[in-house]
């Protein structure tokens, strides 16, 4: 009996070859996060791209007053083409007559992301801004 108690007692201090389960287990966690990070990254250039997008179809609206609704979404979706996005889904362009006049454009653009493992997610992300017109 004493030697059985021996050999339990052997192998729970034999230390060799455990690092490969603790990788295991930590590598899932931290290619998780990376990957987590890096969809966020993602997530954040197209957040900023649709911003830049309508605030640089703003200043063609705010310089031009008889710009139209397909010039303004031209600019919107070559910007947006420009940086290696896609089309807008939406643009909306505006023009109200207040005192003194008003542009207000708006786009929307719909992504999906399929994340590895897990499901598709669908994002629509929207900007919209509004500035005077030149007299």
């Amino acid at each position: 009996m004493k030697r059985i108690t021996g050999q339990t007692h052997a192998f729970t201090r034999d230390c060799r070859a455990t690092s490969a389960p603790e990788f295991a287990i930590v590598a899932t966690v931290f290619l998780t996060f990376i990957m987590a990070i890096a969809y966020l990254g993602i997530m954040l250039f197209t957040y900023a791209g649709v911003h830049w997008a309508v605030e640089d179809a703003s200043r063609l609206a705010a310089v031009n007053t008889s710009a139209t609704q397909s010039q303004v979404q031209t600019a919107i979706n070559n910007n947006l083409a420009s940086i290696g996005l896609p089309n807008a889904t939406s643009v909306t362009y505006s023009v109200s007559q207040t005192p003194f006049q008003i542009a207000t454009v708006s786009a929307t653009l719909a992504q999906s992301y399929v994340v590895p493992l897990l499901s598709t997610v669908n994002v629509t992300y929207s900007a919209s801004t509004q500035v005077p017109q030149a007299f």
